[in-house]
């Protein structure tokens, strides 16, 4: 299961036009570009993956459940320069 705080949720669709529901669905379809270490909090990880034509990065921990906790999303300048040649 995908978990994303409600509250999250809705700050990220006001504040960066972002909709959870379909950061969710890329996931579970497996569309993303990487998974990735995070590279300053030991227990997270972080989803690379194109959204809106852009490369974003979105934080995650698993849970003992083995639940997929969304932290938050982002557009990444630095990933997308990484990962642009992917998205075409």
């Amino acid at each position: 299961m995908i978990i994303c705080d409600d509250k999250k949720a809705q700050t990220l669709k006001l504040e960066r036009n972002i909709d959870i529901d379909e950061i969710v669905e890329l996931i579970i379809d497996k569309k993303y570009l990487d998974i990735l270490e995070h590279p300053k909090r030991g227990n997270q990880q972080i989803f690379i993956l194109s959204y809106k034509n852009y490369t974003h990065a979105v934080p995650f921990i698993v849970d003992k459940n083995d639940n997929i906790i969304i932290k938050t999303v982002f557009p990444s300048r630095n990933f997308h320069k990484i990962y642009k040649e992917s998205l075409k």
